[in-house]
């Protein structure tokens, strides 16, 4: 392994090293910034990787050696927003990755202060911002934001990260050396980062399909967390919490109120999305809530509006004809990107390859074939992510509330309910999986998960259930990991939450974990992977905070869930979005594993390779696989999170250079 960096030639080549490993995030160009022997030195790239100009350079007061380096996707200010980019006295330096929608709030304030602002570029705002009101300055953005800035003044190191976690940042200390970057492999490419694989870190993927923060996969890697900063100083770090939306009832109001407020406050988000000096798309699944981000889009827009959405040769996955009916009703120009099954063959290993995280989310294979089509026809696409988490679109949060009630009752109904449905089960036809939730939960709360108010949200969100995860581990690896809560963050959201009632506390925890650890990584990576900025109005923070304020019956009803986005933007939606039944956005694993990833199965998971790194026992997953591959049972989504681990390992863990 290298040492840490300790000359300004080294740094430039430890920092054009890690630039080199995120290429695809920023093809338009690239900079790096390194401080050295009281100096500042600022090189950039084209895009075709031919010096822009020649190397500018700047007084500074540090003796240390520190670089940034950034590659550019260009959105806003394309001629003049190059970064790194240094503020106009000549001390702060910013590298940025996201957009910010209220410039034109902040600008009047800064010139007030007698700024005077060169570009159009947003990075500009966050650095005179930041000059002139320090740390603070994040509670004056809204957008999505990861950005480091160098300040020469305090000889620290600013790290800032958006309230809801859309734009991500992973960092590690390792060697003397203080890392950070946008994607794992930028501070693997270094060969600083030990290899090393927290055991705790595996055996809470298998609960989760995510490896949750702050800890990362790696001994030495860390991921600073959504609405946090990172300060370092004279090698102390600091990190602090900045913001969360509170889950306190809000002002009284009528359902039409809640309602006409929510689509004041979405008409804002949308419209202030759209500011770009490229075309900007639409992601569309002819569901409720990409249809009422389009739907808004057109309003707003001052040209046509291009939709994109992917269809499926397997009818069961496969939406495209609900989206080509939405798509003509909003009058959008539409594209529909046709996947065969053999397709999806062609990229699943470059899919679970290029997450350099523990991560089994198989909507991600998808995703990335969605982004790589869509960038080919522009640079930033708005998408309806973050409404099922705040607005009670997933059936899970009634089968938690069925749970929850379960787990109040007294303990002999419990478990004559756990037996009762057990026995009936085989006889639900297609509704019998639901119904083994119930029987499997009796025996978690038989087992002692009574007193754990999550126990029933934790179980609905695992998929190694009905013993398989207890069986499945090894003797030596299950002892490695006793002492540890996977679910940790799940109660730690949990306990902070201020919901006055299990559901509300529940889409609280829903929105603080699942929404920024699966849901926003996937899309950020897959997007990333074709240099693709997509944008999620729905996470707009100030709808986040009054979505959260409003009560209960707002979400959910008996027969009706998303209750204020039904309610504000009905009468302008297609009218099968309002009727149809969510979904999702589906990868048919279980049935491509029994025919032509069955080789996959043998050749890479029950491998004397995987076996040998000692998690499993090789008994137990061999049957698993037979299992599934004879039809007797389904276990799919286990056989894709065992599979995206050991080619993880494999392409992460023990390649000497990734």
């Amino acid at each position: 392994m290298w040492d840490a960096p300790t000359s300004t030639d080294r740094t430039l080549e430890v920092v054009r090293t890690m630039n080199t490993a995120l290429r695809h995030r920023g093809p338009d160009g690239a900079g790096v910034a390194v401080v050295g022997d009281r100096r500042l030195t600022i090189r950039r790239w084209t895009g075709t990787g031919e010096l822009a100009a020649p190397p500018s350079s700047i007084a500074q007061r540090s003796e240390g050696s520190v670089g940034l380096g950034m590659n550019r996707l260009a959105i806003r200010d394309v001629e003049a927003g190059h970064q790194p980019m240094v503020d106009a006295s000549g001390t702060c330096t910013i590298v940025f990755n996201g957009e910010i929608y209220n410039t034109e709030e902040i600008e009047p304030d800064l010139r007030a202060a007698g700024v005077v602002l060169k570009t159009r570029s947003d990075t500009e705002v966050i650095l005179e911002a930041y000059r002139l009101w320090g740390p603070a300055c994040v509670e004056r953005l809204v957008g999505m934001f990861a950005f480091a800035i160098w300040d020469d003044r305090e000889e620290s190191l600013f790290i800032a990260r958006d309230r809801l976690g859309i734009k991500p940042v992973v960092w590690a200390r390792a060697r003397g050396a203080f890392l950070f970057g946008s994607e794992l492999k930028a501070l693997l490419r270094t060969n600083l980062v030990s290899r090393k694989v927290r055991h705790k870190a595996i055996n809470r993927f298998l609960y989760h399909l995510y490896v949750p923060p702050p800890e990362g996969p790696l001994e030495d890697v860390h991921v600073l967390e959504p609405a946090h900063t990172l300060t370092l100083r004279g090698g102390d770090i600091s990190i602090r919490r900045y913001w969360s939306a509170s889950c306190a009832t809000g002002p009284r109001r009528s359902t039409d109120q809640h309602a006409e407020h929510f689509r004041s406050l979405m008409e804002r988000a949308v419209r202030s999305h759209l500011v770009s000096d490229v075309p900007v798309g639409a992601f569309l699944s002819g569901g409720l809530d990409s249809s009422t981000v389009v739907t808004l889009m057109k309003r707003f827009a001052t040209s046509s509006v291009h939709t994109y959405t992917v269809g499926f040769d397997v009818a069961a996955y496969d939406e495209s004809r609900d989206t080509a009916a939405s798509a003509a009703f909003m009058g959008t120009q539409h594209t529909e990107i046709q996947v065969a099954l053999k397709d999806i063959e062609d990229v699943i290993l470059p899919v679970l390859t290029h997450y350099d995280q523990p991560f089994a989310d198989a909507s991600a294979v998808p995703t990335y074939l969605l982004c790589r089509e869509t960038a080919r026809h522009v640079k930033v696409a708005l998408a309806g992510d973050g409404s099922d988490e705040q607005l009670a679109g997933y059936p899970r949060v009634r089968h938690y509330g069925l749970l929850e009630a379960m787990r109040r009752a007294p303990r002999p109904l419990r478990d004559a309910i756990g037996r009762g449905i057990e026995g009936v089960a085989p006889l639900l036809g297609q509704r019998a999986r639901g119904a083994r939730n119930f029987a499997e939960y009796a025996a978690v709360l038989h087992a002692g998960g009574a007193n754990d108010p999550m126990s029933g949200y934790i179980h609905l969100r695992h998929v190694f259930r009905n013993g398989w995860h207890e069986r499945l581990l090894s003797t030596a690896f299950a002892e490695s990991v006793v002492a540890d809560d996977p679910s940790f963050h799940i109660h730690a959201a949990a306990e902070a939450s201020r919901a006055g009632d299990p559901l509300t506390r529940m889409l609280d925890v829903e929105v603080q974990t699942y929404l920024p650890n699966d849901i926003l990584q996937k899309v950020d990576i897959a997007s990333g992977a074709h240099g693709l900025e997509v944008r999620v109005p729905f996470l707009d923070h100030r709808l986040v905070e009054a979505v959260a304020a409003m009560p209960l019956h707002m979400k959910l009803r008996p027969r009706e869930s998303k209750v204020a986005l039904r309610r504000s933007m009905g009468r302008d939606l297609p009218p099968h979005t309002l009727t149809t039944r969510k979904r999702g956005f589906h990868l048919p694993v279980a049935e491509w594993f029994r025919e032509r990833g069955k080789p996959l199965l043998h050749d890479v998971l029950l491998s004397k390779r995987a076996f040998e790194r000692g998690y499993f026992v090789p008994s137990v997953l061999t049957a698993m696989v037979a299992e599934h591959v004879s039809g007797t049972a389904n276990h799919g989504n286990m056989l894709f999170a065992l599979l995206q681990l050991e080619l993880w390992h494999r392409t992460w863990v023990d390649a000497p250079s990734a």
